[in-house]
């Protein structure tokens, strides 16, 4: 175990300074009984650090083409079955700029993608029909985790249970669901050098270990011993430090002399 404990249908409804609160998640439709029930269910508990990893928003663009068209839901542009753009002849969303009723993935954009580009071709609509192959995440350090559809006997062979409301998906975890993972997401760069120029950077972190950037915080300590809050020592980076150095030598190299009267100053630069 890597100590994550993962909880689907709950939402963060309030955050203060020390602790979360929590409440099951309700539908945007939900009724004010639904929402009054959440609320009571509501519980808080201690946090130590907040990772906020929000959700993605509509383009600027898409913003206004919906306003334009009288649609209300400017989380994109409202499509019909076809794909094509509710109130626009012609003109068809895809992707994080369509409400289609599906999750906006990568998965549905390029399915949709592909639709829309023989609708074009054909000079034919016909209805979007989504095929979920499954879904990957990565958890780092080699592990993963994968829920994919059930279609291929080589699942069976490495011992995945099966999972999903009608029995028909398989569940991988660890080292396997990790390297496929990988595997697919490198097979998806688009050209020759990207998928090098990635493979070496894996092979880089994994033989020394990945570089890592420390900002300079300019702070006061909130603890009294010299320590983060995930145990690392307060240290300035090194590089920085000389870099500060230099400035202040900069800074104190102005000298003042007396010619004629007049003060004149001299710069050195570095």
């Amino acid at each position: 175990s890597k100590g994550v404990n993962v909880r689907t249908g709950t939402a963060v409804t309030h955050v203060e300074s020390k602790d979360v609160t929590l409440s099951p998640s309700t539908p945007r439709n939900a009724t004010q009984e639904q929402k009054a029930a959440a609320s009571a269910a509501a519980q808080s508990e201690e946090m130590g650090a907040l990772v906020w990893a929000a959700g993605i928003g509509a383009r600027p663009l898409v913003k206004k083409l919906a306003k334009s068209l009288g649609q209300t839901d400017m989380r994109g542009l409202q499509v019909d079955e076809d794909l094509k753009v509710k109130g626009a002849e012609g003109v068809y969303a895809v992707g994080d700029a369509a409400l289609s009723g599906f999750a906006p993935t990568a998965q549905v954009a390029a399915q949709q993608g592909k639709h829309v580009g023989r609708a074009i071709r054909d000079g034919s609509d016909s209805k979007f029909e989504y095929h979920h192959a499954g879904s990957l995440c990565s958890l780092g350090s080699g592990y993963g985790i994968a829920q994919l559809s059930d279609s291929f006997n080589v699942w069976d062979s490495l011992g995945a249970p099966t999972i999903g409301k009608d029995g028909n998906e398989v569940a991988l975890t660890g080292r396997p669901a990790f390297v496929l993972w990988r595997s697919l997401y490198w097979t998806k760069l688009l050209s020759t050098s990207s998928r090098l120029s990635l493979g070496g950077d894996w092979i880089k972190a994994k033989l020394s270990g990945r570089d890592v950037v420390e900002p300079v915080l300019q702070r006061t300590a909130t603890l009294k011993l010299p320590v983060e809050s995930f145990g690392t020592e307060l240290k300035r980076n090194n590089t920085i430090r000389l870099v500060n150095k230099t400035e202040a030598l900069a800074s104190t190299a102005i000298v003042t002399d007396s010619v004629d009267g007049k003060k004149k100053k001299r710069f050195w630069f570095f």
